[in-house]
């Protein structure tokens, strides 16, 4: 068995190994799904001509591995991993993938963020919320609410993305919020019109959309905004899809808490690994 570029006849062949998991691999899904460009995709296929590994690679050098439970071993990935150019410069996915990868890489990361991966199907919500506080607002955003959502997505960039605050910048900051508006599904909470909390998709995948960029400004915390943004959102995710997932930082046990108050269960372990940062 050995690992070869996808073509657009291996779509079909992709999904049926995909979808059974989607909510371990949307970011993988959602590139396919959207048809978007600035990838390439790599397969290995079993001895029965089945999809068994395949992982995404960027333009920009993130790579999504989407193995099999028993998966390809570090050896088996380095000759096809040691081809890719640009460099790797991340990683993400479903820990024991990201840890493959990471073995078949001649360097290990120079930062590792662990999270736990959290789903939802849509028929396991939970309903029952505690109250909102008075004069909350919770609505679904369009592209005219990037000046308004800026503060909060700067909050929640410099809080739980980048590695170092100097790696922040403000204009990227807002083309990939005003991209968000765009192209994913952004709730707002707002009390008195100023905004307090945000909540969004990150990837949109066939049957499972993910959430992520779930923020609630510091002075309002602990009141039930995150619930009531997060709620909102999934009244419109479940509109379309059958599922939910995201991920959390492991030693975030407030918003653990969150999730599973709305119904998410743990799933497995998520990584990103940062290369040269």
């Amino acid at each position: 068995m050995s690992w070869r570029q996808a073509g657009r006849r291996d779509l079909h062949a992709l999904l049926e190994f995909l979808l059974p998991e989607e909510s371990l691999f949307v970011p993988f899904t959602s590139r396919l799904r959207s048809g978007a460009r600035g990838f390439e995709v790599y397969l290995e296929e079993d001895h029965a001509g089945a999809v068994r590994a395949g992982f995404l690679y960027t333009s920009g050098g993130l790579l999504l591995p989407a193995f099999s439970g028993s998966g390809p071993s570090p050896s088996e990935l380095a000759p096809v991993l040691g081809g890719l150019r640009p460099v790797v410069h991340s990683i993400m996915g479903v820990g024991r993938c990201v840890n493959a990868v990471e073995g078949g890489l001649p360097l290990p990361p120079t930062t590792r963020v662990e999270y736990f991966l959290m789903s939802l199907a849509s028929g396991q919500r939970h309903p029952v919320l505690p109250s909102r506080p008075p004069g909350l607002v919770v609505r679904m955003a369009d592209g005219a609410d990037a000046d308004l959502l800026f503060p909060l997505q700067k909050g929640y960039e410099l809080e739980e993305v980048v590695i170092s605050p100097s790696h922040f910048s403000e204009g990227q900051c807002m083309r990939s919020l005003r991209l968000s508006l765009r192209e994913q599904l952004v709730a707002i909470a707002e009390i008195s019109g100023n905004p307090v909390g945000k909540a969004g998709t990150n990837a949109r995948g066939y049957k499972v959309d993910q959430i992520g960029g779930v923020y609630t400004v510091p002075e309002e915390r602990g009141r039930g905004i995150g619930a009531a943004v997060v709620s909102e959102l999934l009244d419109r995710v479940f509109t379309e899809k059958r599922g939910a997932c995201l991920f959390v930082k492991k030693h975030n046990r407030s918003a653990i808490a969150l999730y599973e108050r709305l119904g998410f269960v743990p799933v497995t372990d998520y990584v990103i690994s940062y290369y040269g940062l």
